[in-house]
């Protein structure tokens, strides 16, 4: 699931694909490590979902020529870089089958 939320950066959807997935086999038999791992795709596709809300109003700020679009890209920037590094994350600890430590924590 975090390689299809990567994939978001060149897709732009692929992370439905992926928080659909998170949602239908949190729900089935998992181990301990793998549970963390939902929650914390599941909280990863959110962050993701604000980065691109922000950058939405950014974009239509620039475009109505508003000064409040260049402040707005650059939480929508620090957001999308942390959810990015989130899934890279992720995707280390799921190949070793580590739990995740902090998955319900909106920071790394």
């Amino acid at each position: 699931m975090a390689v299809l939320y990567l994939g978001t950066f060149f897709t732009g959807v692929s992370g439905l694909v992926g928080i659909v997935l998170a949602y239908v086999f949190r729900s089935g038999p998992n181990e301990d490590w793998e549970r963390t791992h939902f929650a914390y795709l599941i909280k990863t596709f959110w962050i993701f979902a604000a980065a691109f809300a922000l950058a939405f109003v950014a974009v239509i700020f620039v475009v109505a020529e508003a000064p409040v679009g260049g402040f707005l890209a650059l939480p929508a920037a620090a957001l999308g870089i942390l959810a990015g590094a989130r899934s890279v994350l992720a995707m280390i600890n799921a190949a070793q089958q580590k739990p995740m430590p902090k998955p319900n924590s909106w920071l790394l």
